[in-house]
Parts: structure tokens; C-alpha cells; sequence
């Protein structure tokens, strides 16, 4: 169904409702923030893909979990109140051994109470580390107090945090403007295979792009904003997932 059908039909109830219950389990335990996990659910509940990951709150599962994995794996703590994991330290790649896993696996839980005593901790994610990424982008949502939900498109990195190369539109999105948002960033060329580079999967990207604008236009009471980053992007037909993701919540008027 393409995004114009779309705009007059009624949301997806299932998305929407497992959105809801997700959203309200945090609002519930006093919280304005999801974990990355959550988060993720949050996507998933809406088709955007996102990366394959147990949650675990003791080490004595990370056979079971290292078992399900082919690929080396990334180790994160997960908690709705720390929200730069990585500047903290708190995230640790390519564990590739049982022994590997078992030492980050402690040490970020020690390093998370150590560093932020206060925060609620569910455990530590582990992860799939995505291969053969072509492009890091990043996707994301805030809900501007005139024009109400907007959606980011760029590259990730030093793309969006120095030189801004960003595309924004207003939700909801046609397929149309979710293309021509991913071409007209500055730095399109890199997706499109400039220079002999594998060609990204662009009608991944956009896919993305329409999905996160149909979530934030049925859940927008409930979201401030939402980021998607990175956004690890496969070669062409070969899809897109989410590596990590945040969303920030606020309790519905009323």
C-alpha cells in the first residue's frame, strides 16, 4: 500500500496498539525515556527492521545467547536512563569468545553502577554486528510545536553532526517524498555508489523513512522525538536495520 493510499485509511491496528502497550509501560513506571530495547520493539511493531538481540540480566545466558549469533556480537547495557552508551563505555564491540563476552558482560554492568548509581539497569544487550554496511545513516522524528511530527533523513557521523547535510519533511510522508528525501542530501553520491563504491539500498532507506511517518503520526500524543543512529544500510537489496535507537516520550494531554 503505498503512503498516499494510506493517508485516509485507518492505522494499522496491531502497530498501533502494540505501540501503545510499549509506550504505556514506560509512561506507567514514571518514565519519559524508552531503553534501546524497547525502542527497537517500538520500530519492529511498525515493519522497520531492526538488529537481532537477546536482553540479558545475567551472564550465565550468554552461551544460550552467543549460540543463536553467526556473527561476532556487540555488548551494550540497556537503560532507559542512559542514553549516550557509547561515551560512557558502555558499549563493546566484536566480542568474538564465550571468555570475551563473559569479562565485557561484567565489566559494563560494573562500569553502569559505578558511573551512573542512579539509573535503572534491564541488563546488557547482545547484539548482532552488522556486516558488509555500505552506509550509516540516520533517521529521526521530533514533534515540532507548530507543524507537529517531522522526520530527519542524512549520513550518519560527521555528515550530520558538522556539516548538517539533512533532509526534513513534515509527516505524513508520500513514497515520493521519502525518495526525494534520501536524493537530495549532499551526500546522495555515496549512496547512489559514487566511485565504484557498492550502491546502497535506497529503496530500503526510504521504506524506513515512510514507516517512521506512519509511527509518528499514530502515536504522536505520546512522542517528542525519536532517533534512529546509525541506521546501518546494506547494498542494494539487501534492506536496512537499526543499530541503535532512542525515543523520548511525554504523557498524552488530558
Amino acid at each position: 500500500m503505498s503512503a498516499e493510499a494510506g493517508r485516509g485509511m485507518s492505522p494499522d491496528t496491531t502497530s498501533l496498539e502494540q505501540g501503545k502497550m510499549i509506550i504505556q509501560a514506560a509512561l506507567d513506571r514514571g518514565r519519559l525515556t524508552l531503553s534501546e530495547h524497547e525502542a527497537k520493539q517500538l520500530l519492529a511493531a511498525y515493519g522497520i527492521p531492526v538488529t537481532d538481540e537477546v536482553l540479558l540480566t545475567d551472564p550465565d545466558g550468554l552461551p544460550e545467547a552467543l549460540s543463536s549469533f553467526e556473527t561476532t556480537v556487540v555488548l551494550k547495557i540497556d537503560s532507559p536512563d542512559i542514553l549516550h552508551k557509547t561515551e560512557a563505555g558502555l558499549v563493546v564491540l566484536g566480542c568474538q569468545t564465550l571468555d570475551d563476552a563473559r569479562v565485557s558482560f561484567g565489566r559494563i554492568i560494573d562500569r553502569a553502577r559505578e558511573r551512573y548509581p542512579e539509573a535503572t539497569i534491564n541488563g546488557v544487550l547482545v547484539q548482532e554486528m552488522v556486516a558488509d554496511c555500505v552506509a550509516e545513516c540516520i533517521v529521526g522524528m521530533k514533534k515540532d510545536p507548530q507543524f507537529g511530527p517531522t522526520i530527519l533523513f542524512g549520513l550518519g557521523g560527521v555528515f550530520v553532526e558538522v556539516l548538517g547535510d539533512v533532509a526534513l519533511r513534515i509527516a505524513p510522508l508520500t513514497a515520493a517524498e521519502a525518495d526525494q528525501m534520501v536524493r537530495e542530501i549532499k551526500g546522495y553520491g555515496l549512496l547512489a555508489g559514487a566511485r565504484g563504491r557498492p550502491k546502497a539500498d535506497i529503496a530500503a532507506i526510504a521504506d524506513v523513512l515512510l514507516k517512521m511517518s506512519r509511527l509518528a503520526m499514530d502515536l504522536e500524543p505520546y512522542l517528542v522525538e525519536i532517533d534512529i543512529n546509525p541506521l546501518m544500510v546494506l547494498a542494494e537489496g539487501r534492506s536496512a536495520k537499526a543499530a541503535d535507537a532512542l525515543v523520548l516520550l511525554e504523557a498524552p494531554a488530558g
